[in-house]
């Protein structure tokens, strides 16, 4: 069983390499992230390889939950992409923690928004033209 104090210093120290201001968490070497971030992609650069997280410039933890080796967190990201285009993201995510490193997450967002928002990015020549 994994101690909720332990937990939560592995996601504080994730969330705080996420926004720029620490170290990597430690992640499994066969950490799995899922959900509507990602069909599933695995490994440590799983964070690295995934859009969203390539335009996250804030974030604030509004809620976290620890139960054994499981957390649940909401999460508030800042989006901004390369066109200066913003977005206030709230996402559900679920966690697994296992031999003291981050081994799963499963993430949950808007994901019609984000469609919205990500439209200029993958089609910047587009008739579809994203309505203010």
């Amino acid at each position: 069983m994994v101690n909720p104090k332990t937990a939560k210093e592995l996601l504080d120290r994730h969330y705080e390499s996420l926004s720029g201001k620490g170290e990597p968490g430690p992640l499994s070497e066969n950490f799995l992230l899922t959900g509507t971030v990602a069909n599933e992609a695995r490994g440590r650069g799983a964070y690295a390889n995934s859009m969203f997280f390539r335009f996250v410039k804030s974030l604030k933890v509004k809620t976290m939950i620890i139960e054994g080796g499981r957390a649940c967190a909401v999460v508030n990201y800042g989006l901004v992409s390369p066109k200066g285009d913003s977005l206030s993201c709230d996402a559900a995510e679920i966690w697994e923690i296992k031999n003291g490193k981050l081994d799963s997450m499963a993430m949950y967002f808007d994901t019609a928004a984000y469609q919205k928002f990500m439209l200029p990015v993958l089609f910047p020549l587009s008739r579809f033209k994203r309505k203010k």
